[in-house]
């Protein structure tokens, strides 16, 4: 299965790259001819999948397994009888199944943890000898979430998330699973060699080339795009720490515990005061209380994301994450980048307009994912006459000039009150979001955005 998931990525990261400029982001998916079931004619709705066949062999299993709540099975029996690929459904999964079990981390919310899934995932159905063919022993991530032993509408809530947004640009869920001694339910999930981004910044920051930081972009903006546009999901909890490596030029998001459906904002004016997330990666709006988890406030946390892939280092990481931030990020206050960074001009006014105070004039995750796949497409094919090719090439110069390592950008000491974690914060009676020196920067930043574009 590990194989057959990054055959998939390579698959996507080539057509990717044969993508013309003017393709841009197609709305639609692509329909694939994937051959004609050897068992009952019809066409295949996946590679080696056919849903009817499929389907109903999962239907006849259902009174053999039993996940122990009634919610959760249902969940599982209802995306099992409508699976049209191999990637489209999830399993009960009994404990037993997983062995050499190793603590990897700890979330705001749960554990993680390594494993083998000793039986594996499906793969495909084997015609001849009448059976499921196996990725027998591949290695997974074990995800707990706390006091989920009583199961909570979080937990539901992500799991039904995870379950319908199987989409390439996100960190395969392919089931769950119980620990039998806390009792809490985990999500089995496909297993990121790169741990999350940040981590993988802090050790491999000095070798990503500015190809490698916009394809990341692209890939994050390709999955929150998905997201927003295709399932009509607000992550609301977008931060570095819910984007996993697969390698120098692919990542994914995970952690979708706290989304919901975009016309459900799932707050009122009174409950303003419950918000989730990282402080540096939480929109003033929210924070303030002045407007309510929306696709701009993800857009916000993107802007953070930029920031570490650019800088390499965390956003406000020498100072406490408390109402003091919070107050200082709706007056305004955003962070620094180095001196020593050189970063071209058109990725730090991309970056600002998606921080900026007001969510209206933030751009939207297909916009931006447009402007990444152009950068990205300028750069590899090395369209001289290109803004951003020009723009990296004199970074490049300078950044040779004060070179960065890990000895500079990456080695940095977090405040110890400094969290990276999400939490539940109850702020109140922080001032409305504005931007420092208001229209004076507004106006420029849009005049030299505007003179930027690089339309294809």
């Amino acid at each position: 299965m590990e194989q057959d998931i990054t055959d998939d990525l390579n698959e996507v990261m080539n057509e990717i790259n044969e993508i013309s400029i003017s393709d841009k982001l197609d709305t639609e998916e692509p329909k694939e001819d994937f051959g004609i079931c050897e068992e009952c004619g019809n066409k295949n709705t996946g590679k080696n999948w056919c849903l009817l066949c499929n389907s109903q062999r999962f239907q006849h299993n259902f009174g053999n397994w039993t996940s122990g709540n009634k919610d959760i099975d249902e969940i599982i029996q209802d995306f099992q009888s409508n699976c049209t690929t191999n990637l489209s459904f999830v399993e009960w999964i009994p404990y037993s199944q997983f062995e050499d079990i190793k603590y990897i981390d700890e979330g705001g919310f749960g554990k993680v943890y390594s494993a083998i899934w000793k039986e594996g995932f499906i793969e495909k159905w084997n015609v001849q000898q009448k059976l499921w063919e196996k990725s027998i022993g591949c290695q997974v991530a074990l995800k707990s979430l706390n006091g989920s032993q009583n199961i909570t509408t979080e937990f539901l809530n992500e799991f039904k998330n995870y379950s319908k947004f199987k989409h390439v640009l996100t960190v395969p869920c392919f089931g769950i699973t119980q620990d039998p001694e806390t009792k809490n339910y985990m999500f089995v999930m496909y297993f990121m060699e790169g741990g999350n981004l940040r981590k993988f910044l802090k050790s491999n920051f000095s070798k990503l080339s500015w190809l490698d930081k916009l394809s990341n972009l692209f890939w994050i903006s390709g999955g929150l795009d998905h997201l927003h546009d295709k399932i009509n999901l607000i992550h609301r909890d977008f931060h570095i720490g819910n984007i996993l490596s697969h390698n120098q030029e692919v990542c994914l998001i995970t952690d979708l515990g706290l989304s919901k459906p975009a016309d459900k904002n799932g707050i009122s004016k009174d409950s303003l005061q419950k918000v989730f997330g990282v402080i540096p990666y939480i929109a003033p709006e929210i924070l303030s209380g002045d407007g309510n988890y929306s696709n701009a406030s993800d857009i916000y946390g993107f802007a953070m994301i930029m920031f570490e892939i650019f800088t390499g280092i965390p956003p406000f990481y020498n100072i406490p994450h408390d109402r003091d931030l919070a107050l200082k990020i709706c007056n305004g206050y955003r962070p620094e980048i180095p001196s020593h960074i050189a970063i071209p001009q058109l990725l730090v006014d991309i970056m600002k307009i998606c921080w900026d105070a007001k969510p209206e004039r933030r751009p939207t995750i297909k916009e931006l994912g447009v402007d990444f796949l152009n950068y990205t497409n300028n750069v590899k094919n090395e369209i001289k006459e290109s803004e951003i090719y020009k723009q990296i090439e004199e970074c490049n110069k300078l950044n040779l000039i004060n070179p960065v390592d890990n000895n500079s950008s990456t080695s940095y000491e977090i405040h110890p009150l400094a969290i990276y974690t999400s939490r539940s914060f109850n702020f109140k009676n922080l001032p409305k979001p504005k931007n420092l020196n208001e229209d004076k920067n507004a106006d420029e930043l849009m005049t030299r955005l505007l003179k930027n574009l690089e339309i294809p």
